[in-house]
C-alpha cells in the first residue's frame, strides 16, 4: 500500500471516527441537561458496562480478522464466516454476564432493563465492528467512515425526538439500539461492495485457529478496558450515581481527545513506519519525535480546558455540571484527568513499540496491575478525598503502565528516549499557562484561545516542526514537490 493511499485512508477513517463520536458527544451534551443527576449517571453507567461487554463479544476476533486478510485477501470469506459465528457465540455468552454484573451491583429492575437495552445496542455494534475489520483489510475506509457518520446522524436525531417528547430513559436507550442497527445496516450493504457476504457457515479447524489467536489478544483488551472502566464501579458503590456523572464529564473530553491518537494512527497509519524503525535499528528518532508531536498535541488540546476550568465543564454539560459535587474537588478532579491525555499519548506509543518487537506478553500483568492499584485506592481514597481521588488514580494508574512499558524495553536492549522530547515540548506551556494567569478574568473566548495562541507558534519554532516532519514524512515530500 503506497505511503499516500495510507494517509487518505487514515484521514477518512480518522474523520468518520471524529465525527461519528463527535455527534454521540453532542447528543450526551443534550441527554446531560435533560436527564436529572442520577439517571444521567445511571445511564452513563450503563454505557460504561456495555463497553467491556463490547470486548466480550468481541475477543479479539476483529484483530485478528482484520490482520490475517490483509495478508491473505483470499481468504477474507472463510474467515468473515468463522468470525460471524463466534461473534454469535460471545455475545450471547456475554449477555448473561452483563445482566449478571448489573444485578450484583445492586441496579433496580429498571436500571435492569435500561442496561439490558444498552447490551442489545452493544451487540450489533459488535457485528458492525467486524464489518469494519473487512473494510480496513481490503483498505475501504471509506465505508466503515460512512457507517460511523449515519450511526452518529441517526443517533443525535432520535436523541432530539426522545428529548422533545419527554420520554424516559428506556426509550432513550433504544435510541441507542436504532443507531447501532442503522450502522449495522449500511455497513452490512456496503459489504457486499468489496465481495464478502454475511453467512454463517463455519470451519471447524479455521475457527479453532481463529480463537486460539484471537483469545490473547481478546484477554489483552478486557483487562485494558477493566482497567479504564473499573473506577466508575467503584465511585457508584461509594458516591452514587450522581458522582459517576461528574467523572464521566470530566474523563469523557479526554477520550474524545484520545481519539485522535488511537487507533487512527497507533496502532494505525504510523505503525508499519515504526516497525520498519525498529527493524532497521533507527527507532531512537522516530520514537523521541512521536513523543514530541504527541506531547505537543496534548498540551494545544487541554490547555484551553486548563485555563477555563470549571467553566469549560459547565459550557459543554450545562447548568447541572456539579452533580452535587464541590466546585474545588471537580476542578482538581477534571485537572489529573487533563494530565492523563499526556500519560495515555505515550501509553500508546510505547505499546505500538511493544507490538512492533512482538514483545506484548508484559501488557496483561502490567495492566492487571494498574488495574488493581485503581480499585484498592479508590476504595480507600474516595471516602477521604471524593472524586479527586480518581482523577489522581486515573493519573497514576496510567503513568504506572507507561513507566513499566518504558522500563521492560530498556531492559530488553531498545533504548527508548522519550522524556527529554516530552520535556521540550512542555516547555513552551510555560508561557502559555502565564497568558492563561493574566487573562483569568477575561471573557471565556480569549481564555480558551489566547494560551494555545501562543503555545502552537513557539512549540513550532522550538523544534516541533522537525518532529512533525519525522513522524509524517508525507507532509515534507508534499512541501517539497
Amino acid at each position: 500500500m503506497r505511503r499516500s493511499s495510507q494517509v487518505v485512508n487514515s484521514a477518512v477513517m480518522l474523520a468518520g471516527q471524529f465525527f461519528g463520536k463527535g455527534l454521540l458527544f453532542v447528543s450526551m451534551m443534550l441527554l446531560s441537561r435533560y436527564l436529572p443527576s442520577e439517571e444521567f449517571g445511571s445511564f452513563l453507567f450503563s454505557i460504561v458496562l456495555g463497553q467491556v461487554y463490547l470486548f466480550i463479544a468481541d475477543m479479539g476476533v476483529s484483530l485478528v480478522l482484520n490482520s490475517r486478510s490483509s495478508l491473505r485477501p483470499e481468504d477474507t470469506q472463510d474467515l468473515f464466516s468463522s468470525s460471524f459465528s463466534l461473534r454469535i457465540v460471545f455475545a450471547v455468552l456475554g449477555f448473561p454476564l452483563l445482566i449478571l454484573s448489573g444485578v450484583l451491583l445492586g441496579m433496580t429492575s429498571e436500571r435492569l432493563a435500561v442496561l439490558a437495552v444498552i447490551g442489545l445496542s452493544v451487540a450489533f455494534e459488535a457485528f458492525a465492528e467486524l464489518y469494519y475489520s473487512v473494510f480496513r483489510s481490503r483498505e475501504k475506509m471509506v465505508f466503515e467512515s460512512v457507517s460511523r457518520v449515519f450511526k452518529g446522524l441517526s443517533g443525535l436525531i432520535c436523541i432530539l425526538l426522545a428529548i422533545h417528547f419527554r420520554m424516559g430513559l428506556l426509550v432513550i436507550a433504544l435510541t441507542f439500539v436504532f443507531r447501532a442497527l442503522v450502522a449495522v445496516t449500511v455497513a452490512f450493504v456496503s459489504l457486499r461492495k468489496v465481495h464478502v457476504s454475511a453467512t454463517l457457515s463455519m470451519n471447524a479447524r479455521k475457527a479453532r485457529e481463529l480463537l486460539l489467536a484471537a483469545l490473547p489478544l481478546g484477554i489483552m483488551g478486557l483487562v485494558t478496558i477493566l482497567h479504564l472502566r473499573a473506577d466508575n464501579v467503584v465511585i457508584r458503590q461509594i458516591m452514587g450515581e450522581s458522582a459517576v456523572a461528574a467523572w464521566q464529564e470530566c474523563l469523557r473530553l479526554v477520550e474524545l481527545l484520545i481519539l485522535l491518537v488511537a487507533p487512527t494512527l497507533l496502532p494505525g497509519a504510523l505503525f508499519p513506519a515504526l516497525c520498519r524503525s525498529f527493524r532497521d535499528g533507527v527507532y531512537l528518532e522516530k520514537v523521541g519525535s512521536m513523543a514530541r508531536v504527541f506531547t505537543g498535541m496534548a498540551v494545544a488540546f487541554t490547555l484551553p480546558v486548563w485555563s477555563t476550568g470549571t467553566g469549560f465543564l459547565r459550557l459543554v454539560w450545562g447548568s447541572k455540571y456539579l452533580r452535587g459535587i464541590d466546585h474545588g474537588d471537580l476542578q482538581v478532579c477534571l485537572y489529573f484527568a487533563l494530565s492523563g491525555l499526556l500519560v495515555v499519548y505515550l501509553m500508546h506509543i510505547l505499546l505500538a513499540s511493544l507490538l512492533a518487537v512482538n514483545r506484548v506478553k508484559i501488557v496483561i500483568p502490567v495492566t492487571g496491575a494498574a488495574l488493581l492499584l485503581v480499585i484498592a485506592c479508590n476504595w480507600l481514597l474516595l471516602p477521604v478525598l471524593g472524586l479527586v481521588s480518581a482523577g489522581m488514580m486515573f493519573l497514576a494508574g496510567n503513568l504506572l503502565i507507561v513507566l513499566s512499558y518504558w522500563v521492560f524495553l530498556r531492559t530488553r536492549g531498545y533504548q527508548i528516549r522519550i522524556w527529554i522530547p516530552v520535556l521540550m515540548s512542555l516547555l513552551p506551556a510555560i508561557p502559555a499557562a502565564a497568558s492563561a494567569f493574566m487573562v483569568s478574568d477575561s471573557h471565556i473566548a480569549l481564555r480558551l484561545l489566547l494560551p494555545t495562541a501562543i503555545y502552537v507558534p513557539l512549540w513550532i519554532v522550538t523544534g516541533g516542526w522537525r518532529s512533525v516532519r519525522t513522524v509524517f514524512p508525507l507532509i515534507s515530500e508534499s512541501i517539497r514537490s
